[in-house]
């Protein structure tokens, strides 16, 4: 994974990935539902930018993901859910946000505290999200 990630900025035209760990989140036809953005209570929602990972690496990254959820919840890797910063609708933002072992790592933050408002942006955000099939 690319080190120098984590203190860069995060471009609008930078690809994210929010990893599907819920199959409540697919679609029967393969697209993602909202719930799949909500974010949690401390409004930080999590995603992986795409920049120097090939593949095999996002892959890497979302099956870590899995394994650390899976120690609060039952969960599995059913695919990513792809975005461009520029499609955040506002007052949404992409900031850096690395870990150990995912300097990749990032928040959308700005949600607003109310639950209707973040479920409109969810459904904002879903409806150009592109759910990808991890192989």
């Amino acid at each position: 994974m690319n080190e120098s990630v984590a203190s860069e900025t995060i471009s609008p035209e930078e690809r994210l990935a929010r990893f599907i760990t819920s199959k409540h989140w697919l679609r029967a036809e393969g697209t993602v539902k909202p719930d799949a953005f909500i974010p949690p209570a401390d409004l930080n929602l999590s995603v992986t930018r795409h920049i120097g990972l090939s593949e095999e690496q996002l892959l890497k990254v979302g099956q870590d993901v899995v394994r650390k959820v899976a120690d609060k919840r039952t969960a599995a890797l059913y695919g990513r859910a792809d975005f461009v910063v520029k499609q955040l609708p506002a007052p949404l933002l992409a900031a850096p946000a690395p870990l150990i072992g995912n300097t990749n790592h990032a928040h959308v933050t700005g949600w607003p505290s109310e639950k209707p408002a973040q479920k409109n942006l969810a459904q904002r955000l879903a409806a150009v999200a592109v759910y990808v099939i991890l192989k």
